[in-house]
C-alpha cells in the first residue's frame, strides 16, 4: 500500500510540475487594454462641450495616481511612442485605430493607463506628434470639437 502511495504521489507532482513549466514556457508577455470608460468619458465631454465650449480636466475624470500624459496624434507610429517612452509599447489598440491617445504615466515614466478620443473632434495647439502634459496641467478647452490646451 505504501508503495502504491508513493508512486500516485510521485505521478501527481510529475504531472503539477510538467503543467507549471507549460504554463511558464507558453505565456505571452501582459498587453495594455485601452481604458474604455475613461476613452468614453473624454469623449462625452468634449462633445458635450458645443459652442460655448468647456473645460475638460483629465484630472477628475483619472482621479488615481499618475504625473504626466502624453498626447499622441493620430498616426503616430509604434516606433515614434516607444522612442518617446524609452520603452517597447504594450498597448493594444489606439495607434492601430488611427484615433489620439492620451497616455497617462506614473512618476518613473511607465504607463499607467491610456484611453483614445473617438469623436470627430480634433485637438490643436499640442506639440505633435507626441505632447507633454504635466498633470497640473491637464487641463483641455473643447469647443466645437476642438481640443485645445487651457491657458
Amino acid at each position: 500500500m505504501t508503495r502504491a502511495l508513493i508512486v500516485v504521489g510521485t505521478a501527481l507532482a510529475l504531472l503539477i510540475g510538467g503543467l507549471v513549466v507549460a504554463v511558464v514556457l507558453t505565456r505571452s508577455h501582459d498587453k495594455i487594454q485601452v481604458d474604455n470608460v475613461l476613452s468614453e468619458d473624454f469623449t462625452r465631454d468634449v462633445q458635450l462641450a458645443g459652442a460655448d465650449g468647456a473645460q475638460v480636466d483629465v484630472r477628475e475624470l483619472a482621479p488615481f495616481a499618475w504625473s504626466r500624459a502624453l498626447v499622441v496624434a493620430p498616426g503616430t507610429s509604434h516606433a515614434a511612442l516607444e522612442q518617446r517612452l524609452g520603452y517597447a509599447w504594450d498597448g493594444l489598440q489606439g495607434l492601430e485605430q488611427g484615433r489620439a491617445m492620451v497616455v497617462l504615466l506614473d512618476g518613473a515614466g511607465k504607463v499607467v493607463r491610456f484611453f483614445e478620443y473617438r469623436g470627430d473632434g480634433q485637438f490643436e495647439g499640442f506639440d505633435t506628434p507626441i505632447a507633454d502634459v504635466p498633470r497640473a496641467r491637464a487641463i483641455f478647452r473643447a469647443k466645437d470639437l476642438v481640443i485645445r490646451p487651457e491657458k
